[in-house]
């Protein structure tokens, strides 16, 4: 605290005071009914974060009307009837000292609905392709101010300190007030900005004028002919004069969702959305909200201490570790768990329709059933567990085995922890992914010798030595290692883990074979160091395996393979791989000769398990278990998760 006084100091917001500078950011998880009520998980959830002590929680977009909804499992706040939840809801962050805010919305022409509406009949390129908006009549403009001003009077009722107003992420009032979206004749086209201040102006008529109103405003839409920061000041300055108390800041649409929350492609730097809102702040006088990618409180110190806002929000990183403000504020930073800016269980999974998890938090979701780890039922009868392979569901097994009270020693061949993480993180143009792997395993690291973990490296475990250990329980987590195909004149190629590990040389001109993930990686990775890369694919795209705001990033016009100079053959099956390049056969049964001066394959893992030691394990032990990519090649959400589960199991 002492070397974070700004952080750490109380704000206003209105009449409202705001204990620190720390805000949880409002991120649907998919955890509301049916009809958008608040459910247990929803309400465990927020109350395991509001825990930590941050300043302020804002609860996720809350749909303001049914034909407005955002998302399914999306919290709705429509109704009268929905009052009882809502103030469950409200009291459970309010009882352990930070103020609840909450998000309301109306999706318009991005509404999960079957027949969206919008200010004009103009809909999204990119999402959702298929659906023209119907554009609405001025009257039903109005009666949508009502309904937002009605929804914010249920948040009042049902004991929230403050209501966000969502005008960011190409949400219904962002579309009034875009030019790409807003193409009315009427007065709300005229004027673009009148639905959002006539939005804010009824809100303060109903709730009171001295009832905080935050508007989340977007700064940057981040297309040609979009909202750019220039306008946004001006929208800025007439929401200040209008009664708005704060602005929280940010950027995007559905069509650029990738700037909206960015993956770990894009940057290793915290605070995304910092030079935006430092331009907002030197036009506006009332507290000014922004963050991104913010993990590191030095990052958020700085911020304001720079004058770039007043306050930060933490989004994924909440997700990841709820306790991450208690533990900046006790000064065990190190034991952070760090976000990955994945977005594979979070976002990734909500945009699909599945409620959120995390990555590198298994508990994220079940909170209804262990607050933390702490809560984790203790091992009635303590085994001797020896875990094989250091990789992630290795290193997630071990740990919460140790949490749990069994004495646990770890065997990894290598002379370091982290199997094929290690190797995620090697590419240099992917900062973002190298720091924050780099980080969870420095994290795994240090959690494991707080436990008292027995970790042996450089050793490769054999029967002789399970026999030595003799243990109660044996996990196989030795991962995985490239497939290898039946491709004539495979000889003649690489794999991508010898390029990446730089055991292989690289000419100046490369294909790629295999578009998943780990392909695409290896392309950009070389593109950006200078090489001319060809990946080729026998499926109709590429990224097929990403996350859809991941593959968003890479593959849209203007995305980083179009950027990087990436080409990209898709519905091209390899049939020969020869020294100077591969012969393919295309959609049109065309054969075709892409020239290379290296090969890289990249089709899929295949396990690395040593069937011997599985048998020796057997022989010695009752519970005998393979997780991660030695039970099936997947991602790290997957290895972490089914670690934690055979831990909790065992």
């Amino acid at each position: 605290m002492m070397n974070m006084p700004r952080l750490f100091e109380p704000f206003r917001i209105g009449h409202l005071t705001v204990p620190n500078r720390v805000i949880m950011a409002p991120m649907n998880v998919g955890y509301a009914g049916i009809r958008g009520e608040v459910t247990e998980q929803l309400l465990a959830y927020y109350e395991t974060r509001a825990r930590s002590g941050v300043g302020m929680v804002i609860v996720e977009a809350s749909y303001v009307r049914e034909d407005g909804r955002n998302l399914y499992g999306a919290l709705g706040i429509y109704s009268d009837e929905l009052l009882p939840g809502l103030s469950r809801l409200a009291e459970a962050i309010k009882c352990h000292g930070p103020v609840a805010a909450i998000e309301i919305v109306h999706a318009g022409i991005q509404a999960n609905v079957s027949e969206p509406v919008g200010p004009s009949a103009i809909g999204r390129k990119l999402h959702p392709p298929s659906r023209t908006p119907r554009e609405l009549s001025t009257r039903e403009v109005e009666e949508l101010i009502e309904a937002f001003a009605k929804a914010a009077a249920r948040a009042k009722q049902a004991g929230f300190d403050a209501v966000e107003i969502h005008g960011t992420h190409g949400y219904l009032i962002t579309q009034f007030l875009s030019p790409l979206t807003n193409r009315r004749s009427d007065k709300y086209g005229v004027d673009r900005v009148l639905f959002a201040l006539e939005v804010v102006r009824r809100v303060k008529e109903l709730c009171g004028k001295g009832y905080p109103v935050i508007f989340r405003l977007n700064a940057n839409e981040f297309e040609p002919g979009g909202i750019d920061v220039e306008y946004a000041k001006q929208i800025a300055r007439r929401l200040e004069d209008e009664g708005v108390d704060a602005l929280d800041i940010t950027g995007g649409n559905h069509d650029t969702r990738d700037m909206i929350i960015p993956p770990y492609f894009y940057s290793a730097e915290e605070g995304w959305f910092f030079k935006l809102s430092r331009e907002i702040k030197k036009v506006v006088n009332i507290p000014v909200i922004s963050g991104g990618l913010v993990t590191s409180p030095e990052v958020a110190e700085k911020a304001i201490e720079n004058g770039y806002c007043d306050a930060i929000f933490i989004g994924r990183q909440l997700i990841a570790d709820p306790q991450w403000f208690r533990k900046v504020r006790e000064g065990r930073v190190d034991d952070i768990r760090p976000c990955l800016a994945c977005n594979e269980g979070c976002i990734g999974r909500v945009i699909s329709s599945k409620p959120t998890w995390c990555t590198v938090n298994a508990l994220t979701g079940f909170e209804y059933k262990w607050q933390d780890e702490e809560s984790l039922p203790k091992a009635t009868i303590k085994k001797h567990v020896v875990v094989v392979g250091g990789g992630p569901a290795g290193l997630e097994a071990a740990r919460v085995a140790a949490i749990r009270g069994h004495r646990v020693t770890l065997v990894e061949e290598d002379d370091k922890l982290g199997g094929t993480a290690v190797i995620a993180s090697i590419p240099r143009f992917l900062t973002g992914n190298k720091l924050r792997i780099s980080r969870l395993l420095r994290w795994y690291e240090k959690q494991l010798k707080k436990l008292s973990v027995e970790v042996i490296l450089n050793t490769k475990a054999t029967p002789e030595m399970l026999e030595e250990l003799r243990p109660d329980v044996v996990v196989i987590a030795t991962g995985s290692r490239p497939f290898i195909p039946k491709i004539p004149g495979v000889e003649n190629a690489v794999t991508a883990d010898e390029i990446l590990m730089g055991r292989a040389s690289v000419g100046s001109s490369v294909a790629i074979v295999g578009g998943g993930l780990v392909g695409v990686e290896v392309a950009l990775y070389l593109a950006v160091e200078g090489k001319a890369v060809t990946v080729i694919e026998a499926l109709p795209e590429v990224a097929r395996d990403a996350e859809p705001i991941s593959k968003m990033a890479l593959t849209r016009p203007g995305g980083l393979l179009e950027k990087h100079g990436v080409k990209v053959l898709t519905n091209s099956i390899v049939i020969e791989i020869r020294r100077g390049g591969v012969e393919i056969l295309t959609s049109l049964f065309e054969r075709r000769y892409v020239e290379a001066d290296t090969v890289v394959l990249a089709v899929g893992r295949t396990p690395n398990v040593d069937q011997n030691l599985v048998e020796a394990a057997r022989k010695l032990s009752r519970e005998v278990y393979i997780v991660g990519d030695a039970k099936s090649p997947r991602k790290i959400i997957n290895a972490i998760h089914e670690g934690f589960t055979i831990a909790l199991n065992i």
